[in-house]
């Protein structure tokens, strides 16, 4: 197996929900000398058995995943025991109840570290493959160092995306998960403040499983509107985004990579150049999605809660609007 010319110990993903992670990540995992791990917080890594893996793909729901020759999580097979669940290492508050880091993330770093030398002991470059790490770039660059690239796509979009999974009578997973992130924040962090002026919840014991906190949050909310919900996700990506930018060694725009082949040609150009790694970007596509209610002024909502975080003391990016 041929190695790079010029090799990075691993590579991050940093992104969040809908906005084109799957297809990035799914790029590098084409590549011949790369081992490619699939959300390594993401809450299914604490039960997953062989079976289960071997039950989870892109075509197993309406991912709008581009189609995957493997399962997602196929990388973490090896590394599963036995008549036992759950990846070694992996804690199940890594998926949200840890997203703003109120320490150095040394959990999160000694459970990578197994992943990362995993995939080293193979000859491979580790490719990790986020859409809950972006709070917590910094603490990991500073604890495993590599090379990170942080994915950004135009808010109102990634937020349509996120509703269009809504459905009456169930759990609107990617709108709640936001809204689980901030009512699990640090109380008097700036994500713990925006929680308390929305009204959200803090439970006095969440259930253990993310499924039955989404489920208790869910009661505990009452009505769900997208005003509301649109507060909360624009409250995690301006902070979100603010944490994980002075991490990045490239900024990737996925709006950006569906439309420009300069831009994606630009992209490619980078990574090889500063990883060693040929990737593919020509075949990327982003879905546009229209605000059929009407009802959700994203540009006010923006500024409101931008202002509100700014006066908790919230680092923000100096960009006008999260709007491109």
């Amino acid at each position: 197996m041929s190695s790079p010319a010029n090799p990075c110990s691993s590579i991050f993903l940093h992104a969040g929900w809908r906005c084109g992670s799957t297809y990035v990540w799914s790029r590098f995992r084409t590549l011949a000398g790369t081992t490619c791990f699939y959300e390594p917080f993401g809450e299914r890594l604490a039960h997953v058995s062989a079976k289960r893996l071997g039950r989870d793909t892109a075509q197993g729901w309406d991912s709008r995943h581009p189609p995957l020759e493997l399962p997602y999580r196929e990388e973490y097979r090896p590394m599963l025991r036995r008549f036992l669940r759950g990846v070694p290492g992996y804690r199940e508050s890594f998926a949200v109840q840890r997203y703003f880091p109120a320490d150095e993330a040394r959990p999160e770093i000694a459970y990578l570290r197994r992943l990362i030398e995993h995939a080293q002991r193979r000859g491979t470059v580790p490719v990790l493959g986020f859409s809950r790490s972006l709070a917590r770039a910094p603490a990991l660059k500073a604890g495993l160092g590599g090379y990170h690239i942080v994915l950004r796509r135009n808010a109102p979009q990634q937020w349509l995306s996120c509703r269009s999974y809504r459905v009456p009578g169930a759990v609107p997973y990617f709108e709640l998960s936001h809204a689980l992130i901030l009512a699990q924040a640090p109380q008097n962090s700036p994500a713990g403040r925006l929680a308390a002026s929305l009204h959200l919840p803090q439970l006095r014991r969440w259930p253990r499983q993310i499924k039955h906190q989404l489920q208790a949050l869910q009661a505990a909310l009452g009505p769900w509107d997208d005003t509301r919900s649109y507060q909360v996700f624009i409250g995690v990506y301006l902070l979100s985004q603010a944490l994980a930018a002075p991490a990045a060694d490239l900024l990737l725009d996925v709006d950006r990579l569906a439309e420009s082949a300069a831009y994606r040609a630009e992209a490619c150009a980078r990574i090889r150049a500063d990883s060693g790694l040929a990737v593919d970007f020509d075949d990327a596509r982003a879905s546009r999605h229209e605000d059929t209610a009407g009802v959700v002024d994203f540009a006010a909502i923006e500024t409101q809660v931008r202002q509100q975080l700014l006066d908790w003391g919230g680092r923000l990016e100096p960009s006008a609007s999260a709007i491109q």
